[in-house]
């Protein structure tokens, strides 16, 4: 016992001694991020230039939207290295296996899935928040640290046919029937944010929203007959086993979009960019009871080992800035900028997009607290739950 307890000594101590190396790589990044964020966007873009010469910032990101953008170095004449685009779990690999180990991957990452942000890249050190000079008077402060970028949206859409009376849903608890069943959706096991969305519902808030909408379609209270923790478990058990699991959003959209009338989806907004809307309408527009989808926030964070950090942060302050949401985001619906003054296109409008205020109010909004609060029963459940599909 004494040896075993003498190398685990030992091997704490090692760890010890090799932490420092890590510390002050972070020291050095975190230095410049509390210099950068009392600095104005020409102060920022100075040090900018003068830090990254005729090099290239990396960028690696969960959404496509920002690698290899091309109105950041219009604007700065800074260069962008060639992105990398990873999927949720992909890049928390990616995270702890490069950053983790003291590699350079990239200067700025671009995430989702608030739980595993919090406890693997915030937790282990790998990135370090920026909150750009001004931001923080105007963003919610809850959006602040992790910094979010922008919010989306995962919305309820069917074919109607051309049919504009057409209007199949009116309440979330239709969708647990079996006379509605197929809705596509992404499987949330593989779909981190509607994972996350899905335990966010679990939530007293979420529950009285069940509820009420629960008495208004069968006419009477929900009463717990011990089977499920709470009401939202119910929904969210029957709408899974109720679904038909498709592996991506652009075919969920594709599918619906050519589909017979009745076809219906759960997928983000913005992939009716690339569908033909003709036959298209969203459960937003019927006033559907319960909820109209979900919300979710995509971050934006420092690499700890930034080769650039006054240049990440430059970018940073662009893509939560006007122009550069305008820019990046904006010409498209389903994006929304943690900048509140940033408005959301004419063409966004033209297929019926709201501001943000509009879907905070109609949606299930990612809560990161509740999230993490009960996120390992809720988590076990739910992949139960799809796994017996």
């Amino acid at each position: 016992m004494k040896k075993i307890l003498s190398v685990l000594i030992a091997l704490t101590l090692c760890m010890g001694l090799m932490l420092p190396m890590v510390a002050s790589a972070e020291t050095d990044v975190a230095k410049v991020i509390a210099e950068a964020q009392n600095m104005t966007w020409d102060e920022l873009l100075a040090k900018a230039k003068e830090e990254i010469g005729d090099g290239e910032l990396g960028i690696m990101s969960t959404t496509s939207r920002v690698i290899n953008e091309q109105s950041f170095t219009e604007l700065t004449g800074i260069k962008l290295a060639e992105g990398s685009n990873p999927n949720d779990s992909k890049i928390y690999e990616l995270m702890e296996g490069e950053i983790g180990a003291g590699l350079y991957t990239a200067d700025v990452i671009l995430t989702q899935d608030s739980f595993m942000l919090v406890n693997k890249a915030v937790a282990n050190g790998w990135v370090l928040n920026y909150v750009p000079k001004g931001l923080a008077d105007i963003a919610l402060e809850s959006d602040l640290n992790p910094l979010v970028c922008t919010y989306n949206t995962r919305l309820f859409f069917y074919n109607n046919g051309g049919n504009k009376d057409m209007k199949p849903y009116t309440n979330v608890w239709q969708l647990t029937e079996p006379e509605f069943a197929g809705m596509e959706f992404k499987n949330p096991v593989d779909e981190k944010t509607s994972m996350n969305c899905l335990i966010t519902m679990t939530s007293e808030k979420y529950q009285a929203k069940l509820a009420e909408a629960y008495k208004s379609y069968y006419g009477k209270e929900w009463v717990s007959d011990g089977t499920y923790m709470n009401i939202a478990y119910e929904w969210i058990h029957k709408f899974i086993m109720n679904c038909t699991f498709i592996n991506k959003d652009s075919t969920i959209a594709s599918d619906v979009a050519a589909g017979a009338p009745g076809s219906s989806g759960l997928f983000v907004f913005s992939k009716l960019r690339s569908v033909d809307t003709a036959n298209m309408a969203g459960c937003y527009n019927d006033g559907i009871e319960g909820f109209a989808g979900f919300l979710y926030p995509i971050y934006i964070q420092i690499a700890a080992n930034a080769k650039y950090p006054y240049t990440a942060c430059l970018f940073v302050n662009y893509c939560t800035s006007v122009n550069g949401y305008t820019n990046v985001w904006g010409k498209d619906m389903g994006s929304y900028s943690v900048n509140p003054e940033a408005p959301i296109s004419e063409n966004a409008i033209s297929y019926g997009d709201q501001p943000l205020a509009y879907w905070q109010d109609c949606t299930i909004v990612e809560d990161p607290v509740h999230v993490q609060n009960v996120y390992a029963f809720a988590y076990t459940q739910i992949a139960m739950w799809c796994a017996s599909k």
